[in-house]
């Protein structure tokens, strides 16, 4: 056994500055386990072993964690259509491994072991046993480093500070470390340096207006915005708890409740990005509002935790299958579950698109063309930024403009991107993230603490949960949490008359004037597919066979770069730095659009993936991630052009209501291809010249959005300008299903500027063909 590489380090040391829902979520891995409820005796041995050859004889009970999640059916949800089910596919890739050792895998030798091992893992895309050998190997690595690296055995071994609400972090930079934590004693990369120079980058497709006098008198005029003017048209921020902690019960307690029978104005499902900014505008307003959201609603206090491994529940696991040449997972990196949506887990960073996004194929040949401008939505994306509000630098590029909160001090991880990026003659800056610097309202300082993808128990970190519905409820919403859609109705007019929904396994119709659909890129088209009529055999406003298709995802390779310095990139939020400069098409290059990069920051479990996505198991795994503390990350996100074929239909499997679940098809076209290496190359040589003597790459994606397409007639699309189904007129769809491109950024922000002024429209009576409120 090496000798520790941090000697004397104890995180459970630090257990009572921990919140008590943590501490219950870390300390159940640590004690004694329950008798296995899912594996059989048979199946337990070679598991045991399987195990053992995966992680190098791990101390912690893996196993009894694993049986528990496949028992109680705590998984991702999603499958790839070649693969069953993860509990049917542990069970029939252990069975294989018995087969392919002629007997009981278990009694095999070690070194017999590994070869069986070694042969499935260099199968890569063919088959093995009927299965397809790299998903059963990604199966196999997904769940054992999850539960091995949601120990603190493990981050012990990796030198990783752990959780830290509610105190947070304070020593931020590359070098520093917190009191409790210990220096790297036996700091030695994984493989010898080597040495390799920079690339020279491309030139800039987009240098950005860097004049410093116009950046400073606008930011200084955003911060000058009173903070009255936020809280007159949106005052959630102002109805949380007085210490800014957690929700205000009362506010659910007293919430206006309707009947099903009842037709009340807008009936809204999903109380996500879209969903629930739609709630509080028409709140508002004066109408009627009744939110379903299949997810619970949540309490930040009691419900979240520092964690990665018990943050699980914030993700849509619904079943759902996924298939294409270029399959994507779903999940913690792209779906949400619960009054807030994924803004809840998102990173928090909230860039606006550029003007050129809404226009890709005039300028560029590829892509669709939105029927509205960029000038459509300034105002909104201005309105937004100080709702939520966003912190940064003065942007630069695409139209450039102030943020109203001041960028927030740069850890490890963003030190070193913005030292790769001087020194190749980047311009990168801090921001923008919707993370409160400074208080807002009632909502407190980030403290730092590093998870925010799993849900900011601080309150500091933006999502509609405490940006919106407490002030969507203070003026008559009712949300009523845990109500799963099945159909939209319509009525003999060919109107919407309201939604079928489940709740507590009955089911439901909830009567309303106007209905608006906000269950993002999967499922709102599997909601209205579902929705199939006499009127509409296909589904739901789908006569044009649009619903569903050209849904997108973000190319989001991630680089990182080993440095001899410990960064402990774990500390501030996990983006912190970005560059817009390579957002742009360049007309030198054999591909369109462009990319933008900005530092990422995994956590243990996510870091492992990087690293066996690199093909190491074992012992090698083990040393790699010993070396946890030294590793900076960058990500990118590249403008992966829409196409008719990436679509979600129907699969054949239901889910436990009955219900057809969603089937999502994906592949990448040659453009996709060449910018995501683009992107590639960029991050590794910034990462290199900030000095990293070795980089890694692991390729992914994140955020879906397309599937009910915005265009300017039914020809091209499900929804018009307004988010008004073309089919439906009372019908709307309000969340990022209706992008017809994604452009280079993180789409929240846009998703919310664009129900912004849909509700705006609403308001001011442009319904034509709509039921009028009453």
């Amino acid at each position: 056994m090496p000798e520790p590489r941090f000697p004397g380090y104890d995180v459970l040391g630090q257990v009572r500055h921990w919140d008590r829902e943590t501490v219950a979520a870390v300390l159940s891995r640590t004690g004694p386990q329950p008798p296995l409820r899912f594996f059989t005796p048979a199946e337990e041995a070679t598991a045991r072993a399987l195990l053992d050859q995966l992680l190098d004889h791990p101390q912690p009970p893996l196993l009894a964690m694993i049986d528990a999640r496949l028992a109680e059916r705590q998984t991702d949800g999603w499958h790839f259509a070649d693969l069953p089910e993860d509990d049917e596919a542990w069970r029939r890739s252990l069975r294989a491994l018995d087969e392919d050792a002629d007997g009981c895998f278990a009694d095999l030798t070690e070194v017999q072991q590994r070869a069986v091992l070694g042969r499935v893992q260099e199968l890569a895309g063919e088959r093995w046993h009927g299965l397809p050998a790299q998903h059963v190997w990604s199966l196999w690595t997904r769940y054992a480093c999850t539960a091995y690296y949601s120990t603190p055995t493990a981050w012990n071994e990796i030198g990783f500070g752990g959780p830290a609400h509610p105190r947070g972090y304070l020593r931020l930079g590359a070098g520093l470390r917190e009191p409790w934590e210990v220096a790297d004693a036996h700091s030695r990369p994984p493989r010898p340096p080597d040495h390799e120079p920079p690339r020279p980058v491309p030139p800039a497709t987009d240098p950005g207006r860097h004049s410093r006098l116009r950046a400073a008198a606008a930011t200084v005029r955003a911060n000058a915005a009173a903070e009255g003017e936020v809280r007159r048209r949106n005052a959630s921020a102002w109805l949380l708890p007085s210490d800014g902690r957690g929700f205000d019960h009362s506010l659910v307690r007293n919430m206006r409740r309707h009947r099903d029978a009842d037709e009340v104005d807008l009936l809204i499902v999903g109380c996500g990005a879209g969903g629930a900014t739609l709630a509080q505008r028409m709140a508002r307003r004066g109408w009627s509002v009744v939110v379903l959201e299949a997810g619970p609603f949540w309490d930040p206090l009691a419900d979240w935790v520092s964690d990665e491994a018990a943050s699980h529940q914030l993700y849509w696991t619904e079943p759902r299958v996924i298939d294409g040449t270029d399959p994507v997972p779903l999940g913690s990196n792209n779906s949400g579950r619960g009054v807030g949506g994924s803004m809840v887990h998102f990173a928090g960073y909230t860039p606006r698109f550029h003007p050129s996004d809404f226009h890709t194929h005039m300028v560029d040949g590829v892509g669709a063309d939105w029927p509205i401008d960029y000038a459509d939505l300034r105002e909104s994306y201005r309105r937004l930024e100080h709702e939520l509000p966003v912190a940064g630098r003065y942007w630069p590029w695409g139209e450039p403009h102030p943020y109203p909160h001041a960028p927030h001090p740069v850890g490890g991880n963003g030190e070193v991107f913005l030292r790769g990026a001087a020194a190749l003659g980047i311009q990168a800056r801090v921001g923008p993230v919707a993370i409160t610097n400074g208080r807002f309202g009632r909502r407190p300082h980030c403290v730092y603490r590093g998870f925010c993808l799993q849900g900011c128990k601080v309150n500091a970190k933006a999502s509609p949960l405490i940006t919106h519905v407490p002030d969507a409820l203070a003026h008559g919403a009712e949300i009523r949490a845990d109500c799963m859609a099945a159909a939209v109705e319509l009525d003999h007019d060919g109107l919407a008359r309201g939604v079928r929904y489940f709740h507590h396994g009955r089911e439901h119709l909830q009567r309303a004037r106007t209905v608006a659909v906000a269950g993002y890129a999967i499922e709102t088209p599997r909601l209205l597919l579902n929705s199939a009529c006499p009127r509409f055999p296909d589904g739901l406003c789908n006569d044009h066979d649009l619903v569903g298709r050209y849904v997108m995802v973000q190319g989001a390779p991630q680089t990182s770069g080993r440095f001899e310095e410990e960064i402990r990139a774990y500390k501030a939020p996990p983006p912190e730095v970005t560059t817009e400069q390579y957002y742009e098409t360049d007309p030198r290059k054999p591909y369109r659009r462009g990319f933008s990069i900005q530092n990422i920051s995994p956590l243990p479990i996510t870091w492992a993936e990087h690293v066996v996505a690199q093909g190491h198991w074992g012992a090698d795994l083990r040393a790699y991630l010993s070396d946890y503390v030294h590793w900076a990350t960058l990500g990118a996100i590249a403008e992966l052009l829409p196409r008719r074929d990436n679509r979600v239909t129907l699969a054949e499997e239901t889910d436990r209501r009955g219900l057809p679940v969603a089937r999502f098809t994906f592949s990448q076209c040659e453009n996709d291809r060449m910018l995501i290496r683009a992107a590639r190359e960029v991050m590794e040589s910034i990462l290199r010249a900030a000095g990293a003597d070795e980089v890694i790459t692991i390729d992914r994606y994140a955020h879906l959005v397309g599937g009910c397409r915005m265009a300017a007639d039914h020809l091209g699309g499900v929804v018009d300008h307004r988010l008004r189904t073309f089919a439906v007129p009372n019908l709307l769809i309000t969340d990022g299903s209706v992008l017809p491109t994604q452009g280079s950024a993180n789409p929240a922000l846009t998703i919310m500027a664009l129900v912004d002024r849909a509700a705006g429209l609403l308001a001011a009576g442009q319904r034509s063909g709509l039921r009028a409120p009453a």
